[in-house]
């Protein structure tokens, strides 16, 4: 998927950790935002003032005082789509903006909502590449002679991933509206480590490079929550738990004329028994989609050497699996759609399989001992 074939190969080896920043506004707001903004605003942004009983007076009413301003900035510059996402009729449009109130924290549990659906989705729709093809085939006639097919650590659900393979499939876009013509990527395989680890890794914008060789760097510009992907606690603004922010990142895979850029909202928290996905222990999701700088779907145009990238979702579902043994081991489904206007399809859908596959078996090789 993107705007030149190497794009999509990216966009999944990144899967959701690209990224997208709500755009500075000039000496005014910034000023402004010195003593009016929820979001601290620096080359390595810190997350939001600690609400513990420790902190002063005054420090709660300056934190209470930066919310004001951070919003209008948030909701001045960073929009989000929202044609399949199931939010209120009275918020329903084609963007919606991502300002760090409930309504963000809506938008958020949609794209989880759409995420689980696709990742956890087991139906025909889905189409296995003919090696996928192939390990399911056996397992299948497996089972009709009364075989058992575990053999060291896997899930307990349908398709699930053993051993060193990676499942692969592609499907048609079920959701109606922009990009719905682009088909959608799906890769699922094990990783000799806790869900927790693995979700903090993909959280990690320091991190990116060490299972991303063309990343040129991700940076976290703004935290929406205060909160780690493993927090339960609820973050007061936005109504929802875990790690919300806005990234911004560059990569330059071969063959590429331009840096490939990635403006994305990232949403990660812990999975519970309300979700309705099947569980065997411990398990997150992390959601992403493309952020842009006006109501109308695009940018403002400040950066000319780099190609804007379209994401429209990125999920990772990590669901610990339960071993003998007490190693530690999960399994990672990950799930890509993105606009590629420029390539034909059926070559972006190509280079996107193999992307997904690569992508699970670089992440498996940072935790391999």
């Amino acid at each position: 998927y993107g705007i030149s074939p190497k794009w999509m190969i990216v966009s999944i080896c990144h899967n959701i950790t690209s990224a997208n920043t709500a755009m500075l506004v000039e000496e005014s707001i910034e000023t402004s935002l010195e003593t009016s903004s929820s979001f601290n605003k620096s080359d390595k942004p810190e997350k939001m003032l600690s609400t513990s009983s420790a902190a002063t007076p005054e420090a709660k009413s300056a934190k209470s005082l930066k919310r004001q301003g951070s919003r209008q900035m948030m909701r001045l510059n960073s929009f989000i789509r929202a044609h399949d996402l199931d939010v209120p009729a009275s918020s329903k449009s084609a963007l919606l903006a991502v300002d760090g109130t409930a309504s963000s924290g809506t938008i958020m549990t949609a794209l989880v909502a759409i995420g689980l659906s696709e990742a956890a989705d087991e139906s025909s729709r889905w189409t296995a590449t003919s090696a996928t093809d192939k390990i399911l085939n056996k397992r299948a006639k497996a089972i009709k002679r009364g075989e058992s097919i575990k053999n060291g650590p896997m899930g307990s659900w349908p398709n699930a991933a053993a051993g060193n393979d990676v499942l692969v499939w592609s499907s048609k876009c079920t959701r109606p509206g922009h990009g719905n013509d682009y088909p959608v990527v799906k890769s699922r395989g094990l990783v000799p480590a806790s869900a927790k680890e693995v979700v903090e890794l993909l959280s990690d914008s320091s991190k990116v490079k060490t299972y991303n060789k063309y990343s040129a760097g991700r940076d976290d510009q703004y935290y929406i929550t205060q909160n780690t992907p493993s927090c339960e606690e609820k973050c007061p603004d936005v109504g929802v738990s875990g790690e919300a922010k806005i990234m911004s990142s560059l990569s330059q895979p071969p063959l590429t004329r331009k840096p490939l850029e990635f403006k994305t909202l990232f949403y990660a928290r812990q999975l519970d028994k309300e979700d309705n996905v099947q569980m065997d222990g411990v398990a997150f999701i992390t959601v992403g989609r493309s952020i842009w700088e006006t109501s109308e779907g695009t940018s403002d145009g400040a950066e000319e050497n780099t190609t804007r990238c379209d994401l429209l979702l990125s999920v990772n579902l990590i669901r610990e699996v339960v071993v003998d043994n007490g190693e530690s081991w999960c399994e990672l489904t990950t799930v890509t759609h993105a606009v590629s206007p420029g390539i034909p399809i059926f070559v972006g859908k190509q280079l996107g399989l193999t992307a997904a596959e690569n992508y699970v078996k670089d992440i498996r090789k940072l935790f391999e001992k």
